[in-house]
This record gives structure tokens, C-alpha cells and sequence, in this order.
């Protein structure tokens, strides 16, 4: 980055961001969540809600089950199990969700990756016994049987179809999946964020999301090339309800979209298929997220509803917005190892006395590094 991208300090920092009003407008933790590199900025970040991983359940089938407020991890269980029968299954998880682990770990408030304590030390989430806990947890819903069989080898596209078709009554998605969720599934079946459950009486969390879904970078260049690719994302950032979000967004109106009897836009055929290639518009720059889901505003009400009760419990990752070299060339491998050893636990292949010696493992390996890099970095940028 430092050597190939634009330093875009000082078009950005200070006074210099008012020139760009949209890009003014990206609210601060997005900024913050994005990082910096050397103490520099080197890209513009897309901002995204605080909710994370989000389990989505089908309504009707845990109302049915017997789903009520305030449930516990045993209320979980029974739900979860009642519901199960047949060809349907409660618990949906696609390969690479560990079976909704993070939904799972964040009730039991375990730290999500990272945690930081008063004096900039850093804890792995691997190494509380409440993240594994959750795992145990997660075992005991894999055998006795509410999990689909395929559990650890079906894939996200295929689980949304299973979800949709009612044969798996839930599955671990981003909080931002509310819209196709509840579009794509209208007539279908009632989508719904699932309220935490708690464990020992402790009302259970959420994951916090990273703030910046990623961010855009420029090459190096002379200041005016600089200035006109910075004037364009700025466009792209435009704010919800704006001529230029609704451009970006759904096109031209008449012919990519019509409008519905509330004002919002409906996609036309052609919009549904043209507006599908102009999607990466809205990976470059993009303003404000907002609650929105055209034609149902009860899909919003009950969003907010189900925000304003979650997220003050929100867990976040004490890493985002820092940098770690170790993370950087081996956090994915580490990260892969440390999964599988939860998806074997979970699955039964493995005992649950295999956690200890996989976090051990994982320390030595580069994990014990990462948590002096991150609080170095830090210590550097507080």
C-alpha cells in the first residue's frame, strides 16, 4: 500500500475535506474502523451498520416452536429441537460459518477475535472460556439433530435457497442481508433477526461489525488525476434520498425503475438485469447506510426495533483499524485452523479437550505475535 497507493492525507485530513462534502459526510468510526498505515490514509471506506453477523430466522417456524422474548440458551435448545422434525430443520449453517458461531459466541459474550484490556494488552477470543463454551454449545445442538446433515459442506447461495423454502428454519448472514432477506422472500416465508439468547441468566450479545465493509484505494498519481477520482467517489457517496443514491442505486427511472404508490422505487425487468452489472458502483464509494427495504416499511420497523434492543450489548473486535505484519501474511492460515478445529468439534470428530492444544498451537504459531503487534499499534493511534 505504501509503496503503490495514493496518500490521500492530505486530500482528506482537516479543512482539505470539504471539498468533498459526500466524503465529509462518511460518518468518523467507518474512518476509524478503515485504519490507517504509517499514520496515513491511504483509502476512502465504505460504511456499514454496527449489527454483524446476524442469525436469521424463519418467524413463523420458531413462533411455532415456541420462540418467546427473553430466551435463554436452554429456551434455545428446546426451540431448536421442537422445531426439527421431518425434512426441517431449525439450524442451518453453510460451510465456513463453523455453524453460526459467532451468533453462538456473542451470546455467551465471548470477545469477538480480539480483546483489549485497560492497559493495551490484547486477549484472543480463543483462549475465554466462554468462546468455548460456545462451541460445546454448538456441539450439543449437532447432536441432537437440529442442524440440516450437510451442515458442513453445503454452501451459502444453496442454504438461502434451503432458508427460503422453509427447509432449514434459519442461517448466520451479515446484518446488511436484510434486503434481499426480505424481498427476495416475500409470500415465501417471514424473515426475522433473532434476538441473543442468554446464558446464566447474563443477557447475551451481538457481533459488532467492522464499521468499514472495505475500502477503495488510488494509484499513485499527479495531484489533479488525484482530485478528479476523489470528485467522482464523492459522487458515489452522495446521501440516501439523493438524485445521485438513486442513480447509483437504481438507475434511471422509467427505464431501470418505476415508482411505487409510497414513492420508493419498484426495478423494472430491465433494472433487475442491468442494475446486477452496475452493483460495483456501489463497492467504490457509497454514502451513509441506511434502514430501507422499498414497498415494506414494517420490514423497517421491526429492523429498528430489533437494533435498538441489540445493539448496546454489540461485541466488537478490539483489532479493527489496526495493523498487524503477522496477521498480514499468516492470520488467514491461522484463522483456517483454529475454524476447522471448531467445525470438528462440533460435527463430533473431535473431543472437545482439542481446544486447549489448537489455541496452544495457534499462540506459537504467530497468534502470541499478533496480540503485542496489535497493541503496539494501538498504543500508537490512542
Amino acid at each position: 500500500m505504501q509503496r503503490r497507493a495514493q496518500d490521500l492525507t492530505p486530500y482528506l485530513s482537516g479543512d482539505a475535506i470539504t471539498d468533498y462534502p459526500n466524503l465529509a459526510n462518511i460518518p468518523t468510526h467507518a474512518w476509524r474502523d478503515m485504519g490507517r498505515i504509517g499514520g496515513r490514509l491511504y483509502g476512502v471506506p465504505l460504511e456499514r451498520p454496527l449489527p454483524g453477523s446476524t442469525l436469521w430466522i424463519n418467524q413463523d417456524l420458531f413462533t411455532d416452536a415456541g420462540m418467546k422474548e427473553g430466551w435463554s440458551a436452554e429456551d434455545f435448545t428446546a426451540v431448536a429441537r421442537r422445531g426439527t422434525r421431518g425434512k426441517t430443520y431449525m439450524l442451518g449453517a453453510a460451510n465456513g460459518s463453523l455453524f453460526g458461531n459467532a451468533f453462538h459466541s456473542a451470546a455467551h459474550n465471548a470477545p469477538q477475535r480480539w480483546a483489549v484490556t485497560e492497559d493495551g494488552t490484547f486477549l484472543t477470543a480463543a483462549a475465554d472460556e466462554r468462546y468455548k463454551a460456545s462451541i460445546a454449545f454448538q456441539a450439543q445442538l449437532r447432536k441432537n439433530g437440529s442442524y440440516h446433515p450437510d451442515a458442513t459442506s453445503i454452501s451459502q447461495i444453496d442454504l438461502t435457497t434451503l432458508y427460503y423454502n422453509g427447509t432449514v428454519g434459519s442461517m448466520q448472514d451479515g446484518f446488511g442481508a436484510y434486503l434481499p432477506k426480505y424481498r427476495e422472500s416475500r409470500g415465501k416465508m417471514n424473515p426475522a433477526a433473532a434476538l441473543p439468547y442468554s446464558v446464566g441468566g447474563e443477557p447475551g450479545g451481538i457481533v459488532a461489525a467492522r464499521r468499514s465493509f472495505g475500502y477503495t484505494v488510488l494509484k499513485k498519481a499527479k495531484k489533479e488525476r488525484v482530485q478528479l477520482l476523489l470528485r467522482i467517489l464523492d459522487y458515489l457517496a452522495a446521501p440516501f434520498g439523493s438524485k445521485e443514491w438513486e442513480l447509483v442505486h437504481y438507475g434511471v427511472e422509467g427505464v431501470h425503475f418505476t415508482r411505487g404508490k409510497d414513492g420508493s422505487p419498484e426495478p423494472t425487468r430491465l433494472g433487475e438485469v442491468e442494475n446486477n452489472t452496475n452493483l460495483p458502483l456501489k463497492y467504490l464509494a457509497e454514502g451513509p447506510q441506511v434502514l430501507f427495504v422499498p414497498g415494506m416499511p414494517d420490514a423497517v420497523r421491526a429492523l429498528h426495533t430489533w437494533q435498538r434492543e441489540v445493539v448496546p450489548h454489540a461485541i466488537r473486535d478490539a483489532s479493527f483499524g489496526l495493523q498487524s505484519a503477522t496477521n498480514n501474511s499468516q492470520g488467514a492460515t491461522l484463522k483456517t485452523f483454529l475454524d476447522d478445529t471448531v467445525t470438528g468439534i462440533v460435527a463430533g470428530r473431535l473431543p472437545l479437550s482439542e481446544w486447549d492444544a489448537a489455541v496452544t498451537k495457534w499462540r506459537s504459531r504467530g497468534g502470541d505475535r499478533m496480540a503485542d503487534e496489535y497493541a503496539k499499534d494501538y498504543a500508537a493511534n490512542t
